[in-house]
């Protein structure tokens, strides 16, 4: 009985962050050069639509919305409080805070326990007090939180909207998260939760990753870490996670200078990087060393299958690019399987008598329809393959849409050369996200112009594609498919 309990008082706690009737924001201003301002202002501008409630003792309005002089005045008691004041202040706030009913309190005020020994004796005051009146609290020095589902709250200090999406993010730094937005926002992918943690007083890593595995609205989960306050919880919480979801993290402070950065950012003491790495894989935690490859990796995890292993074809529609593709993927461990000679002989019947013969399959000048879609088939449908990299796609419809720009009349031909090109690659297109169906195998596009393929935003939209402006990144985020199927691989033993 007491475990239900505990788990009905958790289950309130995040409804109270994540989907709130009632938000204040105390320390809310007019001042539009204010954090007080802004937090106001995003939360408005992102359309929550539950209770506002602005808290300032010198303003009656801000906003439109009628402010109060303290959050003990609000005529109902508060889901969730963002509390901007300054750090000495904060232990009243809360107090008051406590009078009013308040669940949660996310702290963005930093000068705690990140600056000195003061701050961080404040800090734990203000975590007992907190606890004391039954409040949970996010924070100290953090960004604030995003949550798109249900409550469109976008309770943070960048003006950044992110759409609805899979993706679930704790983050030890604010501005980290503004990166993974901003990387989530050119691939056209969107998020669930959005957690920027900071210091972490009260609320920790482990916590938040919690509620997002069980969270049925996030598919894949992303990490920034600094360092941790509990290593054994951390990764006992990270076996749980990465059984059932994607779990993929960025870890800061693996180098001496690193360790001392992220002390001074957050408080935090980072480990020993190869200790820690091998934590990692053991717990399926697939790491990643820059904010982009994390957000592609995670992208390629949302729309594609795995993999049933390491072996993967290449099909080009440029010979340099199948060589590069060659290097890339032998880095990362991924195995660039040779032709046997049945499918050289099939390929033989589709492409010019020119062609290489070999993985990568260059297309040259084969780059028609069925040429194109009979190569992927064949690596598709083999069980030499387990998916595909596809290079190049875009450039007959970026070509198309030029000559349609320069034709002058009907006579020249150039608009209808360049709107056949470009039905052309539409169709191409389509039929590829209906091989990756049919087979169940990744395929994972690379090309500078993907985006001009028809149909290519609605796709990545609908999560029906992995499309990767640049060679190493489509491989890098083939490598996070893998290491996710080997993880699987050996804890379920299938």
């Amino acid at each position: 009985m007491e475990g239900d309990s505990i788990s009905r008082k958790k289950a309130s706690f995040w409804k109270a962050l994540f989907t709130p009737q009632s938000v204040a924001l105390v320390g809310a201003s007019k001042d539009a050069k204010k954090w007080g301002f802004n937090l106001l202002f995003n939360i408005v501008k992102g359309g929550y639509p539950g209770r506002i409630y602005p808290i300032n003792p010198k303003e009656s309005e801000i906003l439109g919305f009628k402010a109060y002089p303290s959050i003990v005045q609000v005529p109902e008691p508060v889901d969730t409080a963002i509390l901007v004041v300054p750090s000495s202040d904060m232990p009243k706030i809360i107090q008051e805070c406590g009078r009013n009913g308040t669940k949660v309190g996310v702290v963005i005020t930093a000068g705690f326990g990140e600056v000195d020994r003061k701050g961080k004796n404040v800090e734990e005051e203000m975590v007992a007090l907190a606890r004391s009146l039954g409040m949970r609290l996010v924070g100290p020095n953090c960004q604030g939180i995003v949550s798109t589902w249900n409550s469109s709250l976008y309770a943070h200090m960048p003006p950044q909207f992110p759409p609805t999406g899979p993706l679930g993010v704790v983050s030890q730094s604010g501005n980290l998260a503004t990166s993974l937005i901003e990387a989530g926002r050119q691939l056209g992918i969107g998020f669930s939760r959005i957690i920027s943690s900071g210091n972490e007083a009260d609320l920790q890593t482990p916590d938040f990753l919690e509620f997002l595995t069980e969270d049925p609205k996030t598919e894949v989960i992303l990490s920034y870490l600094e360092g941790l306050k509990d290593g054994r919880k951390f990764f006992q919480t990270a076996r749980k996670v990465s059984a059932k979801k994607p779990f993929l993290m960025v870890k800061a402070g693996q180098t001496e200078a690193g360790v001392k950065a992220a002390f001074s950012h957050t408080g935090a003491l980072a480990g020993s990087a190869g200790l820690f790495s091998g934590l990692c894989r053991q717990r399926g935690i697939i790491q990643a060393e820059t904010i982009e490859e994390m957000v592609d990796m995670a992208a390629a995890l949302a729309a594609q299958p795995l993999p049933r292993g390491r072996r993967v074809g290449v099909v080009t529609l440029g010979g340099g690019w199948g060589v590069l593709a060659a290097d890339f993927c032998s880095q990362a461990g991924l195995i660039v399987e040779a032709l046997n000679p049945r499918m050289i002989r099939e390929l033989d019947g589709v492409l010019p008598p020119w062609w290489n013969r070999m993985n990568p399959v260059d297309m040259v000048t084969g780059y028609r329809k069925g040429d194109l879609l009979t190569s992927m088939e064949l690596f598709l449908k083999s069980n030499r393959f387990d998916g595909v990299l596809l290079l190049g796609l875009g450039w007959r419809a970026w070509r198309g849409g030029f000559l349609k720009s320069w034709s002058v009349t009907a006579e020249d031909g150039m608009e209808a050369a360049g709107q056949d090109w470009i039905e052309e690659e539409g169709r191409i297109f389509a039929d590829l996200q209906e091989l990756g169906c049919k087979y169940d195998k990744p395929i994972l596009l690379a090309s500078d112009v993907i985006q001009h393929t028809p149909g290519y935003e609605m796709a990545v939209r609908q999560r029906r594609v992995a499309a990767y402006s640049s060679l190493p990144r489509a491989v890098r985020a083939y490598r996070g498919l893998v290491e996710r199927y080997e993880f699987l691989k050996r804890v379920r033993g299938k």
